[in-house]
């Protein structure tokens, strides 16, 4: 079995027992493995309606199907459960080796339910799972864990997935940490871990991935490592490995991409400063690169603030970041990002989520919907670098005004009130990435048809095959030409979307589709794995991932009319560069939902979908 183990775990929390499934070779073929096989099985095990801190939420920990080789990029793994701060499906996953390890134990996935009775850790190794004892490690920080953890198995090369105090205290907006914080950042998923009492999940194995074709396989790895190696005629790849995605600012304040002041202003007249929160003003900090493993393009890095108020060492802030802490709140404190990164790195908060929550709660200052008296005497004025830094403390601990902001900024709203509701972006509960979608209709698109609202990269592939034609080297990933621009735009969607979800869920790291658009992965996938894989295959693969997710929120009585963009995002911009820009996004995002045999109104699959998806013995019919 190349590629796979061919079973899973599931751990009952609650009964402290520790079941295995085999899964069938058809399984692994149709879904892939990350969140496109946890979509499967959290379908099949959960009931619908479910309280997503409740015991019956199921959370999954999944590589994908290439994870433990050595394909170039391959590193990444996903987390999964029903999103507590969405309620809609949820998902989340990040770099680091913790996929690869998992499969190193014999396993493909580890799938957790119930509640344990008091904090506890998991343990994965050759010998099998143990649930152990966690009480010294809750309240300890990410960074603090994995070094215990260290100590407790006397494995030095072990891997953790964690969450940090506001996991803990399952706040909506807290994130999963693994491996040199690398992080899982989205859809509260932390708040699940939580909610279980599981503390970590460590995991150490020492068993090979087969491959079925290694002849094959080395001769592909080593055509996509000669294309890698060649980064100067790889621009965005290039740029990627110089200096990771710390160069956004640079570019997309100027163009009006980037949010300012909570999305109320934008362009760079609204920030002057900008330059101090990207580009060289972040990398002057850098010790050293620092990749997820497997990856020759090492777009992280470490930084080291040496002295101030602001001294710390961790990890270099990527672009949503250096937006969530900078242009949104007006601060061009370059040092206090980095500060407030690794305070969220160690916490285990969602960067984007805490940058919109504490801008959401600095307009209400500035509105007079909050004092000094609800901050506790910190001034939370635009561009106020220490009272960041504060209330990022009281976020996590969840004391006074951050346990009102802990659950972002859709909560926080409502219990604040006041007509607050008005200024505070979200969709459906999800606070969006930083891309403006009155520029990139597309990632705007993404955000209300995605299962998990709100999310910046659901939509890279459709903006990459809009712009560049092709998505790899195969004639179904080649753009669509002979089509009027709505029904294009929503042909290309379907078909980037389906592809980023197939690529995402192999295990590779969504960077890798820059690579001049010449991933060969249906032949990667049939050299580790024996089978002959087609692109169609993966195509459908992805449309059936995307699918059965969206049948998981229809199951949950969620429907196209319930995600949208708030009005400040949504509509023409009142000044900046996007001045007068109208996107009519309930018209593309029906030309999607045809495109993939949704119904246009509802967003609901057609039973025609199902059946072509192989779906309809498990989704069944929908309404």
């Amino acid at each position: 079995m190349g590629g796979y183990k061919g079973k899973v775990a599931f751990v009952d929390l609650t009964a402290g027992k520790i079941m295995e499934e085999e899964i069938p070779e058809s399984t692994y073929r149709s879904f892939l493995g990350g969140a496109g096989l946890g979509a499967r099985i959290l379908y099949e095990h959960m009931k619908p309606g479910v309280d997503p801190l409740g015991p019956d939420n199921i959370l999954g920990l999944l590589p994908g199907i290439l994870s433990g080789t050595t394909v170039p990029m391959a590193t990444k793994y996903s987390v999964m459960a029903k999103s507590p701060l969405t309620n809609t499906w949820g998902d989340a996953n990040s770099g680091g080796l913790i996929g690869a390890e998992l499969k190193a134990t014999g396993y493909d996935a580890l799938f957790f339910t119930g509640k344990a009775a008091k904090p506890v850790y998991v343990f994965v190794n050759d010998d099998g799972i143990e649930i152990r004892d966690a009480n010294h490690l809750w309240g300890k920080d990410t960074i603090e864990t994995v070094e215990q953890l260290i100590q407790d198995t006397g494995e030095k090369r072990i891997r953790v997935s964690c969450i940090g105090p506001a996991g803990e205290g399952c706040s909506l907006i807290s994130s999963i940490v693994t491996d040199n914080c690398r992080v899982a950042g989205r859809s509260g998923i932390g708040a699940v871990m939580g909610s279980k009492m599981l503390k970590a999940v460590a995991v150490k194995g020492s068993q090979k991935v087969e491959l079925a074709d290694k002849d094959r396989y080395d001769q592909l790895r080593k055509e996509t490592l000669d294309h890698l190696s060649k980064l100067d005629d790889l621009p965005f790849l290039g740029g990627l490995s110089k200096m990771g995605t710390c160069g956004g600012p640079l570019g997309l304040v100027p163009m009006g991409a980037s949010p300012i002041k909570n999305w109320s202003l934008a362009g760079k007249e609204a920030f002057p400063e900008y330059e101090k929160t990207g580009g060289e003003s972040i990398l002057k900090y850098q010790l050293r690169k620092a990749g997820c493993g497997n990856c020759h393009i090492n777009c992280g890095g470490v930084v080291n603030v040496k002295e101030g108020p602001y001294a710390t060492e961790g990890r270099k802030p990527e672009y949503e970041t250096l937006a969530a802490f900078g242009s949104m709140l007006a601060n061009s404190d370059g040092e206090s990002i980095i500060k407030a990164n690794d305070i969220c790195d160690r916490l285990g908060l969602d960067t984007i989520s805490a940058g919109a929550v504490i801008a959401f709660a600095m307009e209400c200052y500035e509105k007079g919907v909050i004092g000094k008296e609800e901050t506790a005497g910190i001034e939370l004025t635009w561009g106020n670098a220490p009272a960041v830094i504060a209330m990022l403390e009281k976020i996590g601990a969840r004391d006074g005004l951050g346990g009102v902001l802990a659950d972002g900024v859709k909560l926080a709203s409502e219990r604040i009130g006041k007509g607050s509701e008005e200024w505070a972006i979200h969709v459906h509960g999800q606070e969006p990435g930083y891309h403006d979608p009155r520029l990139f209709d597309l990632r705007g698109l993404g955000y209300i048809t995605g299962a998990a609202p709100g999310r910046h990269m659901v939509s890279g592939s459709s903006i990459r095959l809009e712009q560049e034609g092709k998505l790899g080297p195969y004639p179904e990933l080649q753009r669509p030409e002979d089509e009027d621009e709505l029904t294009k735009k929503g042909k290309i969607n379907a078909i980037g979307v389906s592809y980023n979800v197939a690529f995402s869920d192999t295990g590779l790291c969504l960077f890798a589709l820059s690579s001049g658009s010449n991933v060969p992965l249906a032949d990667i996938i049939s050299a580790v794995t024996g089978w002959d894989f087609t692109a169609a295959e993966l195509l459908n693969a992805g449309k059936r991932t995307v699918t059965l997710r969206q049948a998981f929120n229809i199951r949950e009585g969620l429907r196209a009319k319930d995600f949208s963009l708030p009005g400040r995002i949504g509509e023409p911009a009142a000044s900046g560069p996007l001045k007068g820009q109208k996107v009519d996004f309930d018209a593309i995002r029906q030309s999607f939902f045809k495109a993939m045999d949704w119904d246009p109104e509802t967003g609901v699959p057609s039973s025609q979908c199902l059946s072509e998806l192989g779906l309809e013995s498990l989704v069944g019919k929908l309404g």
